[in-house]
């Protein structure tokens, strides 16, 4: 198998981790759910900050878990009983009303040209099989903007993997905060992950939407070897799978990774500077990662990083 095949099947779950508050919580209508699975307790990658007696804990997340996934191994437990508030990537996924009407207000638009028509007469013809298993989900598609038909292909090809927004750590974390009195916040809103995919151009988006029909069909064995690699910390081979897609786009690796991880680290520089007690951050496991990471940028302003798991 070539690499430039490689990179194009990997692209999906690139999109469904880094955009994965779009992809599995906000439309986690689609996703699917099977009871009775028990999964053995994952140590995924977790951090410390420090920097003038403060501290912080980083922790990288996959926004779906596989049904009775168990991840709070003993260093995490701990981290979470020594901190005092969460920081995740964005709050409000719970209301899922909301960010389906975010996604619907930002994403369809009058007057687009048919779906099949911005794509390659090859990728049109994979399309069509898709639309036709899924005509609830994707039946409406030529009314979306390109990124908005990219998403919702990569949303309904997930939907078959018996994957749990539930279990995963964003809803975990932020009931545990909440059920002890700690305040839970976010790093962006709803409408800021969302208008990312708003501002590519036009060229982009396409490129976006046809690497997302061309991967469809490889959907469940790309989950399969990216949870593998969460769950054990890998993190060369998550490196190789979230960096090596996206080198061939750019502008999505810069507009989802490098230019948000940079926003982040002065937010979080500011925040961890100036309020008291021990911040548990939460983001995707992408964006701790490969060059211009979120660690790395904490580093280059002075922050002590040391992983614990």
């Amino acid at each position: 198998m070539t690499g430039g095949l490689i990179r194009r099947r990997r692209f999906l779950f690139v999109l469904l981790v880094l955009a994965g508050c779009l992809l599995l919580a906000g439309l986690g209508w689609w996703i699917g759910r099977e009871a009775g699975r028990t999964e053995p307790v994952a140590r995924p990658a977790l951090w410390h900050l420090a920097r003038d007696g403060r501290e912080a804990y980083v922790f990288g997340t996959l926004h779906a878990v596989p049904q009775g996934a168990r991840w709070l191994g003993p260093p995490v437990r701990q981290a979470i009983g020594r901190s005092d508030r969460l920081v995740l990537e964005v709050t409000g996924l719970e209301t899922e009303r909301r960010t389906r009407a975010t996604f619907l207000r930002l994403a369809r638009a009058p007057g687009l040209p048919p779906v099949s028509a911005r794509l390659d007469p090859a990728e049109a013809a994979l399309l069509a099989p898709l639309v036709a298993r899924d005509p609830e989900g994707l039946g409406d598609l030529d009314h979306y903007r390109s990124w908005g038909a990219a998403l919702l292909i990569n949303a309904s090809a997930a939907s078959g993997l018996a994957l749990s927004t539930e279990a995963a750590p964003e809803r975990q974390l932020s009931r545990a905060f909440a059920a002890a009195g700690k305040p839970v916040s976010g790093l962006e809103t709803i409408e800021g992950q969302l208008g990312l995919f708003d501002k590519l151009s036009e060229a982009d988006q396409r490129q976006l939407l046809a690497q997302s029909v061309r991967e469809a069909g490889a959907a469940r064995t790309q989950y399969g070897q990216l949870y593998a690699a969460w769950s054990r910390g890998d993190l060369a081979r998550l490196e190789q799978q979230f960096l090596a897609p996206l080198s061939a786009a750019p502008a999505l690796r810069a507009a989802l990774l490098v230019d948000r991880n940079a926003r982040w680290a002065d937010l979080l520089d500011r925040q961890l500077a100036a309020t008291p007690g021990i911040a548990f951050v939460a983001v995707g496991a992408g964006h701790l990662v490969g060059p211009g990471n979120l660690l790395a940028d904490l580093a280059a302003r002075g922050w002590q990083v040391g992983r614990l798991q």
